[in-house]
């Protein structure tokens, strides 16, 4: 009886075959990113804490007013339930300045530097009397120059506001006042009187402050305020 031949052995594995120079093997693909890392993803993220945070003061401050109280109203019968007064507003009523109170600050603004009105005294229908104090110059040769343009300003003055206002008068008498050297107390250097007629045709120039008193229909000049 034969038996039977012996196996035959396994094959020899074959050497690794050597990698040409510079050879690289392939790289398995990289997974791809998941969708929070995309750009898309980001903002879409952003978005979302936004909404949320804005939903959350909304409902914040939504939730802290207080509704505005309702208006008090009489209840039809209750006894004792009245309605409160009706507010009404506070009304001012302008008392119009006189015609004195026109003249006097017409006068001071017309008057300026050279002179301060001391008093005023005028009614519609009557005589307007004007008191000054005449400015002290530098030299009694300027001092008596301001009193002639104090004269025409005043004039002036009393000019506009009469024919602004329309209020009749008789005349227009001017008394001005200054402290004579030696003197204690300010006495009336300047009287001048102008009738209505005078007053409307005149023209009461600075350029005319020489002619200041010839202007008038009667004036009365202390020695010192001649010349």
């Amino acid at each position: 009886m034969q038996q039977p031949p012996p196996p035959e052995p396994p094959p020899r594995p074959q050497p690794p075959q050597p990698l040409p120079w510079g050879y690289e093997p392939p790289q398995p693909p990289e997974p791809p990113r998941p969708w929070y890392r995309h750009p898309l993803g980001v903002f879409a993220i952003i978005t979302g804490a936004l909404l949320v945070v804005g939903l959350l003061a909304n409902a914040l401050n939504g939730g802290g007013g207080q509704a505005p109280a309702p208006a008090a109203t009489a209840a039809p019968g209750v006894p004792g339930a009245t309605a409160p007064p009706p507010t009404t507003a506070a009304t001012t009523t302008t008392v119009p300045a006189t015609l004195a109170d026109r003249l006097g600050q017409a006068a001071q603004g017309e008057l300026a530097a050279v002179g301060t009105v001391t008093a005023v005294d005028a009614e519609p229908g009557g005589q307007v009397t004007v008191a000054w104090d005449i400015a002290e110059a530098a030299t009694m040769g300027l001092t008596k120059n301001q009193a002639r343009l104090g004269a025409l300003r005043i004039m002036r003055a009393v000019k506009q506001v009469e024919a602004g206002t329309g209020d009749d008068y008789q005349g227009v008498r001017l008394l001005g006042r200054f402290r004579l050297p030696g003197a204690a107390e300010p006495a009336t250097v300047v009287r001048l009187r102008f009738s209505k007629a005078t007053v409307e045709r005149t023209e009461f120039s600075d350029l005319r402050y020489l002619e200041a008193y010839d202007l008038a229909d009667g004036a009365v000049i202390h020695p010192a305020f001649r010349g």
